[in-house]
C-alpha cells in the first residue's frame, strides 16, 4: 500500500452528534489524516481502497490495563490502537512504552502511570512503590515525574495524609492522578482533594454508606439500605469537579461468577498462555458456593444501581478492561465491557465515546487520537454492521489501520495464539505479581 491513499465506499463515524456519514472519503498520507471529504475531491491519481459499505471508526483506547508484550497482538486485532498501563515495574514499562510508540510497532500505542504508589509492604511489589509518609509520597512522585511516566496511580493501601500529599505534588508537576481506593480512603474525600480520575467504582460505596467501616462489605450493604441523597451528593461532586469514571463493570461481573466452568468453553482461552491460565485457575472457584453467589448477587446489584445514576446524570465514563484479570483477555475484554455499559443503560454511541473520545481526553493524548479529523492520526478500526445500533459489530472487525497501516486481524490472531502456545513464566514472575 502506498504511503498516501485513501479509504473510500464506506461510513466514517464523526462523533456522537453526527454518527455515521456516508459518501465520504478519509485520505490518509503517512500516519495522518490529511482530510474527510466527498470522493470528488481527492486528488486524481491517489489510490483507493473500497471498504465497500463498511463502518470506520476511531481506534479503540482501553483506559486500563496492565500490559505485557504478548498482549500487542490481541489488542490490535481486536481494534485498539492506544492503551494505558496503569500499574507496572518501572523500567519495564517505560521500555514497553518506547517501543509500542515507534512508528512502525505492531502494537497500541501507550500511555503508562509507571509503579503504583501504595501504603502495603506485602502488595505487588514489582509493580508497586511503598509510600509510608506523606514525604516519602512526595518524593515519589518527583521521582517518577523525572522518569517521564505520563500520569500518578495511586493505590489502595495509602493513608490519608500521603494520599493527600501524592496528589498535592503530582498537581505541582500538572500530573493527571487516578486512584483505586479501599476503606483508608473515600471517593468524596478524594475527589475533593483534587482526584481526576476514579477506577473500578472504588472507595464509592464506602462515600455513600454511613458506616465506611465496612468497605468490602459496602456494595451489599448499599443494595439493601440504599441512601439516595448521598448517592446524589457523591454524583453532584463528581459532576462539579469533573471526575473521570473508569468504571471496569468487567471485573466486577468476572469476579462474581470466577468459579463457572463455562469459562473454560471459551475458543478465545487459546490466546491465554498457560501461566496466565493457571493464575486464574489458582482463584477461589473453590469458594463458588450457593452462598458465594447470592452475596455477590447483592453486591452486583448495589454497583448496577450506581452505575445507573451515573449513566443517567451524565458522569463522564470512560471503558477499561483491567485485563489480564480473571478471565479477562486483552482486547476482547474490552468488547465485553462495552457491552455491559450498554446493558448498564448507555446506548451503543456514548459506549463508543467511552472507548474512543472520552477516553483520548482521560489520557491526554486527544490532539492525537480518540476521533477521526484532519491532522489526527490514522489509528482507525473499520467493522462489518453499525455498531451504532447494536454494540456487538464494534467486534466484527475486517481491518485495523494503526499510523496509515492496514493490518488485517487475522495474522495478529495466529501470532497470538503461537504465543499462547509456548510461553513460559518469566523470570519475574510477574503473572503471579500482579495478575
Amino acid at each position: 500500500m502506498s504511503s498516501e491513499y485513501a479509504l473510500t465506499g464506506g461510513r466514517i463515524f464523526l462523533g456522537k452528534d453526527q454518527g455515521l456519514q456516508s459518501d465520504l472519503a478519509l485520505h490518509i498520507k503517512g500516519d495522518k489524516i490529511v482530510s474527510v471529504c466527498p470522493p470528488a475531491a481527492l486528488p486524481a491519481d491517489i489510490a483507493c481502497v473500497d471498504v465497500q459499505h463498511r463502518a470506520i471508526f476511531p481506534g479503540l483506547i482501553d483506559v486500563h490495563l496492565h500490559s505485557e508484550d504478548w498482549h500487542a497482538p490481541l489488542l490490535l486485532a481486536n481494534g485498539i490502537t492506544t492503551v494505558r498501563d496503569v500499574g507496572c515495574a518501572l523500567h519495564p514499562i517505560l521500555d514497553r512504552r518506547a517501543r509500542w510508540n515507534q512508528d512502525d510497532a505492531l502494537a497500541p500505542r501507550m500511555v503508562c502511570c509507571g509503579p503504583l504508589l501504595d501504603g502495603n509492604p506485602a502488595g505487588h511489589i514489582k509493580m508497586l512503590h511503598l509510600v509510608r509518609t506523606p514525604e516519602e509520597g512526595r518524593a515519589e512522585v518527583d521521582s517518577l515525574v523525572a522518569a517521564g511516566v505520563d500520569q500518578i496511580k495511586l493505590y489502595a493501601w495509602l493513608d490519608w495524609l500521603s494520599f493527600q500529599a501524592i496528589l498535592d505534588q503530582a498537581q505541582q508537576h500538572h500530573k493527571f492522578t487516578l486512584a483505586h481506593m479501599m476503606n483508608l480512603v473515600d471517593a468524596t474525600s478524594a475527589i475533593n482533594a483534587g482526584l481526576n480520575e476514579i477506577e473500578h467504582c472504588s472507595g464509592c460505596a464506602e462515600a455513600m454508606h454511613p458506616q465506611r467501616a465496612l468497605a468490602g462489605e459496602a456494595w451489599r450493604k448499599l443494595f439493601a439500605e440504599i441512601d439516595y441523597d448521598r448517592m446524589h451528593r457523591l454524583i453532584d461532586a463528581l459532576l462539579e469537579k469533573d471526575v473521570w469514571m473508569a468504571v471496569t463493570r468487567i471485573i466486577w461481573f468476572k469476579a462474581s461468577n470466577e468459579g463457572d466452568p463455562r469459562h473454560w468453553d471459551s475458543p478465545n482461552l487459546r490466546y491465554a498462555p498457560r501461566p496466565t491460565q493457571d493464575w486464574w485457575k489458582s482463584r477461589k472457584s473453590e469458594q463458588y458456593t450457593r452462598e458465594f453467589r447470592l452475596d455477590w448477587s447483592r453486591a452486583w446489584g448495589g454497583m448496577q444501581i450506581f452505575i445507573a445514576h451515573l449513566i443517567e446524570r451524565g458522569v463522564k465514563i470512560i471503558a477499561g478492561s483491567d485485563a489480564p484479570f480473571i478471565h479477562v483477555l486483552p482486547g476482547f475484554g474490552l468488547h465485553e465491557e462495552l457491552q455491559l455499559l450498554v446493558d448498564a443503560g448507555m446506548t451503543p454511541t456514548e459506549a463508543i465515546m467511552a472507548a474512543t473520545a472520552s477516553a483520548s481526553q482521560a489520557l491526554q493524548v486527544d490532539k492525537q487520537v480518540g476521533s477521526i479529523a484532519p491532522d489526527k492520526l490514522a489509528d482507525l478500526v473499520i467493522v462489518d454492521g453499525d455498531p451504532t445500533q447494536d454494540i456487538r459489530y464494534m467486534q466484527r472487525i475486517w481491518r485495523v489501520v494503526r499510523g496509515g497501516s492496514i493490518l488485517d486481524p487475522a495474522p495478529l490472531l495466529d501470532q497470538a495464539a503461537a504465543y499462547a502456545a509456548t510461553a513460559q513464566l518469566g523470570s519475574e514472575r510477574r503473572v503471579n505479581d500482579i495478575y
